[in-house]
């Protein structure tokens, strides 16, 4: 006997093979098991609550110090009083009364009326990359700089919508998603907007059904040659950017036709991007793809141009791999690369795994220095996006 055979000999006789019929039976159950442990332990919508913020959190966001918050608080002027919780503690404010501190003293630009709001398209061919959880984040965190804003999911995997308090399949219909303007029975996406348990953050969710749009859109392109496929979204949002200072895409890890969507309908680009040699060298042929279509499409050569195209580096280490490869990234992309990372961290781990992102956090879940080291990057991202969106609001009404 070879000795193949023995060894084959040796393997247990259990049947591996999968029908679909049994996919679909595992699928059941992964799917009842996601909803016990959300109904059990987690917090979906509409349960998920927004955090509370103590007095010098406010401040801080106010860009006082404390002494100045306290006076202020003491006068009278028509700003939340917050709510005192017990002897000692100091006073506790809701996230719509912390927006309206920061509302009302903030020195910060404000969107004129009559210009448009910003859309920002978060995107990576690669997935694992934090591309969600930045999208996320960075919308929560443009909502305490003062500002209104929207996230748009164009992921059929659904996980900003997920992280948004929606279960992407069980809560979702179909009409509330990008589908009706895809299939040409909407023309504006106004009717897809829900509200959240975040104030000032509003959201158009997605569900696997989505991925419909992948196989409609060459549809039409079959059926009218002439189709600006790459053009839907865009037209989409014409409305909404009066209403909103900040549209915020989460995209597919993939050069879908919704990438292309988000990516020529935005006015800006944020790529996530690990300092790792294989997520450098997706990023290379992202930017090539993207482009080598971008070519070939009537007109938008010509005319399409961002504000800004930047690459933030998400998951970062402090190893000698991460250190050579970022100095690839520079020579690569220049300025390009923001002079500001967000490091590899158990925080974020810890945050998905009950389907929330720092920001939802009142408090440092475990280790404060933890906690201060990745959410001071995400906040500086915050900052930095929304100066530059500032920056073309005022030329624009110069």
């Amino acid at each position: 006997m070879t000795t193949n055979a023995m060894l084959r000999d040796q393997l247990p006789e259990v049947d591996q093979s999968v029908s679909v019929e049994m996919l679909l039976g595992v699928a059941a159950q992964a799917t009842d098991i996601l909803g016990q442990i959300r109904n059990a332990m987690l917090e979906p919508y509409p349960r998920k609550r927004s955090p509370t913020f103590i007095s010098a959190q406010v401040a801080a966001l106010c860009g006082v110090d404390k002494a100045r918050f306290q006076y202020l608080s003491t006068r009278g002027d028509g700003l939340p009083a917050g709510t005192v919780r017990g002897p000692g503690r100091p006073k506790e404010f809701t996230l719509e009364e912390t927006q309206t501190w920061v509302r009302t003293l903030s020195t910060r630009y404000r969107r004129p009326e009559n210009i448009p709001g910003k859309v920002l398209a978060i995107a990576n061919f690669k997935g694992g990359v934090a591309k969600t959880t930045t999208a996320v984040s960075v919308a929560q965190a443009l909502t305490l700089l003062g500002r209104r804003v929207l996230l748009i999911d164009c992921d059929p995997q659904g996980t900003a919508t997920q992280l948004c308090g929606w279960a992407p399949d069980a809560e979702v219909d179909d009409v509330n998603t990008l589908l009706p303007l895809i299939y040409g029975e909407q023309t504006s996406l106004e009717y897809a907007v829900q509200s959240t348990y975040w104030n000032n953050l509003d959201l158009i969710p997605a569900s696997s059904a989505l991925f419909d749009a992948e196989f409609e859109i060459p549809a039409k392109v079959i059926d009218n040659r002439k189709f600006e496929f790459w053009d839907i979204l865009n037209k989409g949002l014409a409305s909404l950017r009066l209403k909103y200072d900040m549209i915020v895409i989460d995209t597919p890890p993939a050069l879908s036709y919704l990438t292309i969507n988000a990516l020529l309908g935005s006015d800006a680009i944020l790529m996530p991007c690990p300092p790792e040699g294989l997520d450098f060298a997706s990023s290379t042929q992202f930017w090539h793809l993207f482009s080598d279509i971008a070519q070939k499409l009537p007109g938008v050569l010509a005319s399409k141009r961002y504000d800004f195209v930047n690459i933030v580096l998400t998951k970062a280490k402090s190893d000698v791999v991460s250190r050579v490869v970022r100095d690839w990234m520079q020579k690569a992309y220049g300025d390009r690369v923001l002079p500001f990372e967000i490091p590899e961290s158990s925080v974020p781990k810890g945050t998905s795994a009950q389907l929330s992102t720092v920001y939802d956090l009142s408090k440092p879940d475990g280790s404060a220095a933890a906690y201060n080291r990745y959410k001071e990057p995400l906040d500086r991202l915050a900052e930095h996006l929304d100066a530059q969106f500032v920056r073309s609001w005022s030329r624009k009404e110069e």
